[in-house]
């Protein structure tokens, strides 16, 4: 089977572009411009829990565009956004999730890798997600049941996963080579005898990279991600015929009521990849039950 399966290549966006995704991938272009104009001046930096988990005025004016965007142009849906207390009332109805600048850390290094996230959900279902890093001009996104796209160096790509099933052939897209503090799964995840590894610190940016079959894996090593943290990750990668659990191996439910996973979350390529590492950090976790 070819690992590398042919790239369907256009000049332009897709002419199927639902009125939902339209609106998404305006207004993230409109939240890239907020995190543009901030980016490499000197703004103060707040922490919500810790030293790790930073906010910036340019995560609040983003999230302020995006839910006032979303809430005008599509009034009976609910929203949840990283930057924001208020929770939907329901999850069983149609729900925005945004994270309105993924990779604070890096936003506040001045690195290019932050990027706005806007996935919307309905029973659960991912129904379209948007992934847009504004300092590359790079965009990943999806409608289910209309594939996966990338924008890149003006050309828009449609994307699938490479069909890797084996961890000594598959390369990881991670954050390890990029952040300072260490967490429990990331000795783990260097341990499993993957073929390569390079840094990436947006989650959708790793989820993009593996639709796009230039990664194979990605794993969210943080218990503090949300639902925000995934959802339009997931619809792309969906999409482009990859997979995602948690650590349990257990499909991510958007209806539960709390925002947060509270568990790791793992996306490959494909199931047979996804179940070897899940097999494998079983093993670890025998010794090392704080996983």
């Amino acid at each position: 089977m070819d690992d590398n399966p042919p790239r369907e290549k256009t000049t332009g966006n897709q002419k199927t572009m639902s009125a939902e995704l339209t609106k998404a991938m305006q207004l993230a272009e409109q939240a890239g411009e907020i995190l543009k104009k901030y980016h490499g001046t000197s703004f103060s930096v707040d922490y919500k829990r810790d030293e790790f988990d930073p906010v910036t005025i340019a995560d609040r004016e983003s999230d302020d565009l995006l839910r006032k965007g979303i809430g005008k142009e599509f009034p009976n849906d609910e929203i949840l956004s990283e930057e924001n207390p208020l929770q939907p009332s329901s999850y069983e109805r149609r729900v925005w999730m945004v994270d309105p600048l993924d990779d604070t850390k890096g936003f506040v290094a001045g690195r290019d890798t932050p990027g706005v996230m806007i996935g919307l959900c309905e029973k659960s279902k991912p129904m379209l997600g948007v992934v847009y890093l504004p300092f590359r001009n790079e965009w990943y996104y999806a409608e289910a049941g209309k594939g996966a796209f990338r924008i890149k160096d003006g050309i828009t790509e449609q994307l699938r996963v490479r069909r890797i099933t084996d961890i000594s052939e598959a390369i990881l897209a991670g954050r390890n080579m990029l952040q300072k503090d260490v967490r429990p799964l990331d000795a783990a995840v260097a341990g499993l005898g993957f073929k390569n590894a390079f840094p990436e610190a947006c989650f959708g940016g790793e989820i993009g990279l593996i639709a796009a079959g230039e990664a194979d894996v990605a794993m969210q090593t943080s218990t503090r991600a949300g639902k925000w943290d995934t959802l339009a990750a997931q619809a792309i990668l969906t999409e482009a015929g990859g997979v995602m659990s948690d650590i349990d191996g257990k499909a991510l439910d958007y209806t539960k009521p709390d925002s947060h996973w509270n568990r790791y979350v793992i996306a490959a390529g494909t199931s047979e990849l996804l179940q070897a590492i899940l097999s494998k950090l079983k093993e670890v976790n025998k010794t090392a039950p704080k996983l």
